[in-house]
């Protein structure tokens, strides 16, 4: 049985958090471009580069947000989809009860094992191959 005393939350979680305090702050256009630019550069969110430049450090819980190459990853995403569309049509034979050769399985999960690997390049993770 639940608790009946248990704390009913008035307000949202980020209010309870340590920085409560906000400042607003307004820029031009251009301004708030090349903020977004400068803050991708340093791997940082524009709030974390705005404590950065303002008082020497991000903070203790900002992260460096990975840095994605877009192309790589377009391209990485549309080999997923073909390699999962091809991994489709062979558990439709399956089903169907036709005979489908072990080289196509894993022809299909190489290709896929191949695409998200470059997911995870084009988000600035390392990947590690455990055959290779």
């Amino acid at each position: 049985m639940p608790d009946a005393t248990k704390k009913i939350r008035t307000s949202p979680r980020s209010e309870e958090r340590q920085r409560g305090n906000r400042l607003t702050v307004r820029f031009l256009p251009e301004e708030h471009a090349e903020l977004e630019r400068r803050a991708s550069a340093a791997g940082l969110s524009p709030s974390a580069y705005l404590r950065a430049c303002a008082l020497g450090e991000a903070g203790p819980r900002s992260r460096r947000s990975p840095t994605v190459e877009r192309s790589l990853a377009a391209q990485a995403i549309a080999e997923l989809n073909k390699a999962g569309s091809n991994l489709n049509q062979i558990a439709r034979a399956f089903n169907m009860g036709l005979v489908v050769p072990p080289a196509e399985f894993k022809a299909a999960s190489l290709a896929i094992k191949k695409a998200a690997n470059q997911i995870l390049v084009a988000f600035g993770y390392k990947v590690h191959d455990r055959q290779g």
